[in-house]
């Protein structure tokens, strides 16, 4: 189950920060949320894409995953 961060968590569990696709991410986050708290908020960050000379800047934001 993947989340916003903003997000009203809907059980109680531990949450892993996880990336655009809900893959892993480097040093990660851990939390441990009960049932109706509000997950916190993550840096937004920012990649530039260039393909065939020309580039182009992207904002993505990491989520939370509950893994227990």
């Amino acid at each position: 189950m993947i989340l916003k961060p903003g997000e009203t968590a809907p059980v109680s569990g531990k949450y892993v920060e996880v990336g655009q696709g809900g893959g892993k991410v480097k040093r990660a986050q851990q939390i441990y949320v009960n049932q109706g708290e509000i997950l916190p908020m993550l840096s937004p960050y920012s990649i530039k894409i260039e393909h065939k000379g020309s580039s182009e800047v992207r904002n993505r934001q990491h989520f939370w995953k509950l893994v227990q």
